[in-house]
């Protein structure tokens, strides 16, 4: 929303004779549903701190049971990889199975019975793709046991806020609406923005809830005194 502060210059008997604007500012709200720490930061303009948590190994992790009939040959089933403290862990670099085990066929073989792959689609960044054709699995109707010994998860971020003061850092936003040929349909750049109070708001969805998590954001752009006169606030681009 574009505003401004109004004065009005009213003589004796012409009634209305300059009418003035000054103090234009924009107003910005939209719902955030990538809560990715990175782009939160950028957004609180000074406002917080990010903090990056190297992930150490971790070797307390269960064992994990697949039911008989559960995965099928040569398609991708999750790994599931759950400290002993029931956190799930997504996986960086390092995972070490100690044994894939087939209730009916006994010790299975890497890279021949089965082969753990990347999956953006898992949880934990891994799945395992069986085949029975290979050297002892011979059938998907047993339960399968993995036995994990070791893995380093991603690291962690963690973002805080909290001072007496606190200077904000003006930042340019700009969103863009594009067509099914990513061709920009329009384009809004604010050039100096920062947030309201108010204006990051952390709301969760219940666990039983619909829909997906959004962080609502409200900013407000004001005049950048540096550009050049008329185009200090924001621009608007539309295909003609």
């Amino acid at each position: 929303m574009f505003n401004w502060e109004e004065n009005e210059f009213e003589s004796g008997n012409a009634g209305v004779v300059i009418s003035q604007i000054r103090s234009m500012e924009m107003a910005v709200d939209f719902g955030l549903i990538n809560f990715n720490p990175d782009d939160i930061e950028r957004l609180g303009a000074g406002v917080f701190e990010n903090v990056t948590t190297a992930g150490g190994s971790v070797t307390s992790i269960d064992d994990q049971v697949i039911a008989s009939g559960a995965a099928s040959d040569v398609t991708p089933y999750n790994l599931v990889i759950v400290e002993t403290d029931g956190s799930a862990l997504k996986v960086a670099s390092s995972l070490v199975i100690a044994s894939v085990t087939g209730a009916s066929d006994g010790a299975l073989s890497a890279n021949d019975d089965y082969t753990i792959i990347d999956d953006s689609n898992s949880p934990s960044g891994k799945s395992i793709v069986f085949n029975i054709a290979g050297t002892t699995l011979t059938t998907m109707a047993q339960v399968i046991t993995i036995a994990y010994t070791s893995v380093t998860p991603v690291a962690s971020k963690t973002l805080y806020a909290g001072s007496s003061t606190q200077e904000l850092s003006a930042y340019a936003i700009k969103f863009t609406h594009t067509d099914s040929n990513s061709d920009i349909d329009y384009e809004l750049e604010v050039f100096a923005g920062t947030p309201n109070s108010g204006g990051l708001a952390f709301n969760f969805l219940g666990a039983a809830s619909d829909g997906v998590d959004v962080l609502p954001v409200s900013i407000t752009g004001k005049i950048d005194s540096g550009l050049t006169d008329g185009r200090q606030l924001f621009s608007w681009f539309t295909k003609s």
